[in-house]
């Protein structure tokens, strides 16, 4: 760590000896002896990069906001892939996601980077639910503090004005880890043995304006509400089995159909399964919605009168919706449904011309392709160039 510290000014917090400080709330701090050094603006990546590859035994990052990319160029791409590779390596590296960021949720568990991470054998958490992490901290073998305004995003690393601070400060670390745990670490809820699931059929009618440009599925995607995507999807499948367009809801069974994360109580996660489904009645009017107690809803599936097309059960299924973004379910369900729709195939459009037909932006077009690819579900995208 010698490079790191010789970064680190010589500034010593010695104590305080005014007489005027013991007549204010700072008498209260605990003061902690440190070196600390300016890492502000453009100084934080490398600062940041120096410390994660020369940690020996562990880095914690508890992050706002992290604007991950499958780009080896992007700045941020490049600080994970640094702790990826010091988990593999050995040391025990722990990261905790703020997931109620601008709507987030725990998808950001089954991010390919969080993925990656936890494959090297780091340690990825959730927020405790219902609580917002703002800040901005780096933690290297309880000693190092990297802390300050900047996230990890490209604006932060390479455009905006940050103020951020290096301290070699062992106590210090050691209060603010102590903090961070207490305050984020998730609590698990008990075990639940779940419902049985309905018998689905082998094919679901959907309604062929859900795949049109500018319909259901198009707007879900540009909109970011890939929970309302998949809830709509499941709902399908509910009033199949129930054969019936208005039929009881387990709210503990659909949580767990769309994959909500296990660390929030059962009461958090019926809250929002009952959320999206008065989001799908409010901004699409397909259901309407009467909750018996708290654990059962009646819902009440409204889709509209048009044309149908039929897709195979097997491509809705919870455990396929929750591993893959709403984008590439879209994709993989036009594929198989726009030969019966539009009697063409999707291998027939180039990718602009997919991703006018879908409504969505070619980088959005080419994030689905990829993620399929690496599932191993390209061909049901078709073989688009």
């Amino acid at each position: 760590m010698k490079a790191i510290q010789c970064m680190i000014a010589a500034v010593f917090l010695l104590g305080v000896q005014a007489v005027a400080w013991a007549e204010t709330p700072a008498a209260d701090l605990l003061w902690s002896p440190a070196q600390v050094a300016d890492a502000s603006d453009r100084a934080y990546e490398p600062t940041a990069i120096r410390l994660i590859d020369a940690a020996a035994s562990s880095v914690v990052l508890a992050m706002y906001h992290i604007q991950d990319s499958q780009d080896p160029r992007h700045p941020v791409n490049r600080l994970l892939n640094d702790l990826v590779e010091a988990a593999r390596r050995g040391v025990a590296v722990e990261v905790y996601l703020n997931l109620v960021f601008a709507g987030r949720d725990e998808r950001g568990l089954r991010a390919p980077w969080a993925a990656r991470l936890r494959d090297a054998g780091a340690r990825v958490w959730p927020m405790s639910e219902r609580r917002r992490w703002h800040g901005k901290l780096l933690i290297v073998d309880e000693r190092y503090i990297l802390e300050g305004s900047a996230n990890w995003s490209v604006a932060a690393l390479k455009a905006n004005g940050e103020s951020n601070t290096l301290m070699d400060a062992p106590a210090l670390a050691r209060q603010k880890l102590a903090h961070l745990r207490d305050w984020g670490v998730p609590r698990p809820t008990p075990p639940r043995v779940p419902a049985p699931r309905p018998t689905v059929p082998d094919t679901l009618s959907v309604p062929a304006a859900w795949l049109a440009r500018g319909g259901f599925f198009s707007r879900g995607v540009t909109r970011g509400d890939e929970r309302g995507m998949d809830l709509a999807l499941l709902l399908v499948r509910h009033r199949a089995a129930e054969t019936s367009s208005e039929f009881p809801l387990d709210l503990d069974t659909v949580s767990d159909e769309l994959g909500l994360s296990d660390v929030w109580s059962r009461t958090h996660r019926r809250q929002e399964v009952l959320q999206v489904l008065r989001r799908l009645a409010r901004r699409h009017g397909l259901v309407t919605v009467r909750v018996n107690r708290t654990r059962d809803a009646w819902v009440r599936l409204a889709l509209p009168e048009t044309p149908t097309v039929t897709l195979p059960a097997v491509l809705t299924t919870p455990e396929v919706l929750t591993r893959q973004s709403a984008a590439a379910t879209y994709l993989v369900l036009l594929t198989d449904a726009l030969p019966r729709i539009e009697g063409v195939a999707v291998s027939t459009f180039t990718a602009n011309a997919l991703s006018a037909r879908m409504g969505i932006t070619p980088k959005t077009l080419r994030r689905a392709r990829r993620e399929l690819e690496r599932s191993g579900e390209l061909e049901r995208s078709g073989g688009i160039e």
